[in-house]
């Protein structure tokens, strides 16, 4: 159900979305490389205002006491602007995942595209950890200061954890998921794999003795890739795994952390090599 903010703003907005989408269009015809940047200069217009927006509706939610619904109704509001005008439509599998909570969820990073991901999957009373760096983007950084998300300093260890155990603390007083990238940074691969995985999501998910839910997203370099300059649109596969319990695991215990590392990351990894189809390099592409 859409909140009353996110009907407003979709009322405000329908007068000038068609000639956006017009644009949009009329952008597509030309060069690939000018459909590019069309396309990406819209996605950052739709990041920079839904990060307004998102900040807004932060004060408003935590004022009548829906904090926890923040980031979900901004998230929805975001991809139901942002994804037709890149031409992004989704699949999804599993999503009753989504609803167990408190869990820690994992997902593989691919680059700018993702944040239409979290758009279009991410659950209420869930927070985000993120690089200490995006504190710093205007808009954005004070949205994400003002959803709870957890910003990381990955140059210095015992900040790290200090910032863990005071999540931990969060998600058992608040009962919210955490949303996590374990390989730490966009992966930005033309095939369908995975960097290595950071142990920060495992160790949390032990020491707060709660469930992994894994997202797959498929490998989406033929529909966009800011090194090829190519952003055609298409679909984006998701399929949300079962939790992967922690139950009885010792933090302490570097084998227990690894061994959870290695078993979440391989069925990811297998399941993307899975739904990343038709196989990359054959020159078809899903359009829409």
């Amino acid at each position: 159900m859409e909140s009353e903010p996110t009907k407003v703003l979709f009322s405000r907005l329908n007068a000038f979305y068609p000639l956006i989408i017009g644009g949009v269009i009329i952008g597509s015809r030309f060069h690939p490389t000018s459909q590019f940047i069309v396309r990406a200069l819209l996605s950052l217009v739709c990041i920079l205002f839904f990060s307004a927006y998102g900040s807004i509706l932060a004060v408003i939610f935590t004022l009548i006491g829906r904090r926890g619904e923040i980031n979900w109704a901004t998230a929805r509001s975001y991809v139901a602007i942002a994804a037709p005008l890149a031409g992004i439509t989704f699949k999804v599998e599993n999503e009753h995942y989504m609803d167990n909570r408190p869990v820690i969820f994992v997902c593989n990073h691919q680059a700018a595209i993702d944040v239409m991901v979290l758009g279009r999957i991410f659950p209420k009373s869930c927070v985000i950890v993120g690089k200490r760096e995006l504190k710093y983007v205007p808009l954005l950084g004070s949205y994400m200061h003002l959803t709870g998300a957890i910003f990381l300093d990955r140059g210095n260890h015992g900040d790290a954890v200090r910032t863990f155990s005071d999540a931990v603390e969060d998600i058992r007083k608040r009962n919210v998921s955490v949303w996590i990238f374990p390989e730490g940074t966009r992966g930005h691969l033309q095939e369908a794999n995975l960097l290595p995985f950071k142990k920060g999501a495992f160790h949390l998910a032990v020491q707060a003795q709660i469930p992994i839910v894994p997202v797959v997203v498929s490998n989406y370099s033929d529909i966009y890739d800011s090194k090829r300059r190519i952003f055609k649109g298409g679909e984006l596969k998701i399929k949300v795994l079962p939790p992967i319990p922690t139950d009885g695991l010792d933090q302490e215990n570097r084998k227990h952390i690894d061994e959870l590392a290695t078993k979440t990351r391989q069925v990811m990894l297998d399941t993307l090599r899975k739904i990343t189809s038709p196989p990359l390099g054959n020159g078809h592409t899903n359009q829409t």
